[in-house]
C-alpha cells in the first residue's frame, strides 16, 4: 500500500500515524476498508464524525450547514462541534491507476457510509439515512 496523488490525506493524521498505517498494510493488494486502534505511542487522532455512531445523539438540520470540504466535487453536513480525539483509525485503500493499492482515505474514526453526494456512493439510502443523523466538524 502506498500513498498516491489521488490520496485524501487531509484528515488531521500525524505522519507517524500515517507511516503506521502505511507499513501496517504494505502487502495489501486488494481493496481494503479496515478500521484499527493505533498503539498508544501513537497517541490520538482527530475524529470530526458526530452523531449516534459516536454514542452522541441525531444531529439536528437546525445545527447544521451543507458545505464543501477540501476540493470535493459534493457539499457535506457539517456542525459547529469540535473534533474529538480516538484511539481508532479507519483506512480505504485499493488498486487504482495502474497501482496495486493505493490509500484513497484514512481519519480517525470508525467507519461510516459514504456522503450521499459523492459520485462513487454505491448505497445512496443508507447514505442518506446515516448522514441525516450525522455530521462533521465544521
Amino acid at each position: 500500500m502506498q500513498t498516491h496523488k489521488d490520496s485524501h490525506l487531509d484528515h488531521g493524521l500525524t505522519e507517524a500515524q500515517i507511516a503506521h498505517v502505511l507499513h501496517r498494510f504494505a502487502d495489501r493488494e486488494v481493496f481494503t476498508l479496515e478500521t484499527i486502534e493505533l498503539p498508544a505511542e501513537l497517541g490520538t487522532a482527530p475524529c470530526g464524525l458526530h452523531g449516534p455512531i459516536m454514542r452522541d445523539p441525531g444531529i439536528s438540520d437546525a445545527e447544521c450547514v451543507h458545505a464543501k470540504r477540501g476540493e470535493r466535487a459534493w457539499t457535506s453536513r457539517l456542525c459547529e462541534r469540535a473534533p474529538r480525539q480516538v484511539r481508532t483509525v479507519t483506512v480505504i485503500a485499493g488498486p487504482h491507476d495502474g497501482e496495486a493499492c493505493i490509500v484513497f482515505t484514512m481519519f480517525g474514526g470508525p467507519q461510516s457510509p459514504q456522503e450521499p453526494g459523492d459520485p462513487g456512493c454505491k448505497d445512496p439510502d443508507t447514505s442518506r439515512l446515516f448522514w441525516s443523523q450525522h455530521a462533521l466538524s465544521r
